[in-house]
């Protein structure tokens, strides 16, 4: 997915993330793939948006990438330089650089500190409360939309999109030059969700941040990403500019999550077709041999049975795993 001539602020090479589960109370235990040879990369400056359903390991590669998990195999670049063994000082340092928004405003927050208290946090754990800490502090509340007011109060006074702004404070504290937001809207209201993707915007456009937005919602990711990567089962299975995603889309999978997203227009909704993907996402404890998203697709071959595709260029920045292309599903009748 990646080419010698792209220069990525953080780029990820062959991750592989292993968890160890156990079936039942006396089961043996296995292995999931949580993700299986991930590679990405995104340019300074830009936001890359990871999409998929749910349990295909978008978080777990977020989480990774900001080196809050550890990969089982593979390698992860900032700069440039690997990262993904990094402990102690150099580690802190890296935190500075690279910051997280956590889905759950709910949860994220600890409920026995103030306002004033968790935007401190980060200023005193890197030794720099004490010159001018209070003011960056003030300025920060300012440029997230909290007022001064609301410093004194606890996380449980506020909304949902409250909450998610005192997160982005905390995670911009520091001034870090590449954020992760793993779902920042997906547990708030529609009308919130304008709000803060609105803020996340003016706030890359002022600061010049790196953002890697991860969510399921593709009508969320194409109002803020310059290029997406579609997840299934682990694996990416399309990757592409973000309009040449809604445009042209060219992975089975990819077709149906674009079909789901409903339109502004009652009557053009009426004309459009639905594709219904048959039965669920398969258990990651037994993923099917050759491609994981074939007993789902309306395309599938024998050979998709048997072998598993890689990702291959079907166009200028674009990129697909699926043997059977949109030329040869043209004679094949859903």
């Amino acid at each position: 997915m990646t080419t010698e001539k792209d220069v990525f602020h953080l780029e990820a090479k062959n991750l592989r993330k292993l968890f160890s589960v156990k079936e039942g109370f006396f089961g043996h235990p296995k292995a999931i793939r949580a993700l299986d040879g991930i590679s990405i990369g995104v340019e300074k400056g830009t936001t890359l948006g990871i999409v998929g359903e749910s349990g295909c390991g978008k978080t777990t590669l977020g989480r990774i990438l900001c080196l809050l998990e550890t990969p089982s195999e593979g390698t992860i670049l900032y700069d440039g330089k690997e990262v993904q063994n990094l402990k102690g000082k150099k580690l802190k340092e890296f935190r500075r650089e690279v910051q997280i928004i956590f889905q759950d405003p709910y949860a994220s927050l600890d409920p026995r500190m103030t306002v004033s208290e968790i935007l401190r946090e980060p200023f005193i754990i890197h030794g720099e409360w004490k010159n001018d800490g209070q003011t960056r502090l003030l300025k920060l509340a300012d440029k997230c939309g909290i007022a001064k007011s609301h410093l004194s109060r606890y996380p449980h006074e506020f909304s949902g999109g409250q909450r998610q702004r005192v997160g982005i404070a905390r995670a911009l504290a520091l001034n870090p030059k590449l954020v992760v937001c793993d779902e920042p809207v997906s547990a708030l209201d529609v009308s919130i969700q304008a709000q803060i993707l609105n803020l996340l915007k003016d706030l890359q456009k002022e600061l010049g941040l790196t953002y890697i937005f991860i969510s399921h919602d593709f009508s969320v990711v194409r109002h803020l990403c310059d290029k997406i990567a579609v997840m299934y089962l682990g694996k990416i299975v399309e990757f592409a500019l973000a309009d040449e995603i809604f445009s042209n889309p060219q992975h089975p999978y990819t077709e149906a999550l674009l079909s789901a997203i409903p339109l502004p227009d009652p009557e053009k909704q009426k004309q459009r077709s639905r594709i219904i993907l048959s039965g669920d996402i398969p258990s990651p404890l037994s993923p099917p041999q050759g491609c994981s998203f074939h007993p789902r697709c309306r395309y599938a071959e024998d050979s998709c049975r048997r072998d598993v595709p890689l990702l291959k260029e079907t166009s200028p920045n674009h990129q697909v795993a699926c043997p059977v292309l949109p030329l040869d599903r043209a004679k094949i009748s859903p």
